[in-house]
């Protein structure tokens, strides 16, 4: 991971730079509704309140878990136990974004969605709020997270099939237990090869309207790289960097373009 002050240097020159966040001088209206529709909506529904109580609960947990950190790129690798709080303020997404998922998940309605990295099932949740009637696998490599991950969804009547084993290992396997992709987020192992194996693995099942979302872009030196590499990549139509997260659209009707958009 960058440095605390390079991250922050990164956030001012995006906030400094990135435009339209009402969509002003977007001319494709593809894009001019994902802004209005989707990304300033801002009533919030009653089960997206659901999941913004869990998670505010949790964010309040200190239950210890102990487990043997796996994934490359963790800011807590080494260590075996971690409190649940911790976990989350440093590894999930916070609300702002996860209504960002809900949004995306109710806007564009996908029927098969993968999520690569469950940790303790914040993210996880927010999309299985807004897909209760989709085929929703995640996967995740840590047990001791994936026990809480199960809880969440248990408690919110979902029905996400949780999936535990090195992302490297299982993620052809997965990737082809699925007729096509619609919906991918990837929020797993941090490093740029690994993030790039991932994402040309999903390529194989993507289709016109499919949509991959990629958190922490910016994270780091190698995920920056890897961004870089992704929205260049020959299939891809539109890109928006959001700071923390990189959308990833495939239409080819659209015109190639990479946005930078204040959120």
């Amino acid at each position: 991971m960058i440095s605390q002050l390079k991250y922050a240097l990164k956030y001012f020159k995006y906030l400094l730079f990135a435009k339209h966040k009402k969509g002003h001088g977007i001319h494709s209206p593809f894009m001019f509704e994902l802004i209005t529709k989707v990304f300033t909506n801002k009533p919030i529904e009653d089960d997206l309140q659901k999941v913004f109580d869990i998670h505010d609960r949790l964010k309040k947990s200190t239950e210890l878990l102990e487990f043997n950190e796996i994934g490359a790129g963790s800011l807590y690798k080494r260590k075996k136990k971690q409190s649940l709080n911790k976990i989350i303020k440093r590894s999930s997404v916070n609300k702002k974004y996860g209504k960002l998922l809900f949004n995306l998940i109710k806007y564009f309605e996908p029927k098969e969605i993968l999520e690569i990295g469950t940790s303790v099932g914040i993210s996880t949740a927010y999309i299985a709020q807004a897909s209760k009637n989709s085929n929703f696998k995640s996967i995740e490599g840590i047990k001791a997270k994936t026990r809480i991950a199960e809880k969440v969804a248990q408690e919110l009547d979902q029905n996400t099939e949780f999936i535990i084993g090195d992302f490297d290992d299982i993620i052809d396997d997965i990737t082809k237990s699925f007729e096509q992709l619609d919906f991918v987020f990837f929020d797993g192992n941090h490093k740029k090869q690994n993030t790039l194996k991932y994402f040309n693995t999903c390529l194989q099942k993507v289709h016109n309207n499919s949509i991959f979302i990629f958190d922490d872009i910016h994270w780091s030196t190698e995920m920056e790289e890897a961004w870089d590499e992704i929205k260049r990549n020959q299939t891809v139509k539109v890109s928006v960097d959001l700071f923390r997260m990189g959308l990833i659209f495939f239409k080819q009707e659209l015109s190639y373009q990479q946005y930078v958009i204040k959120f």
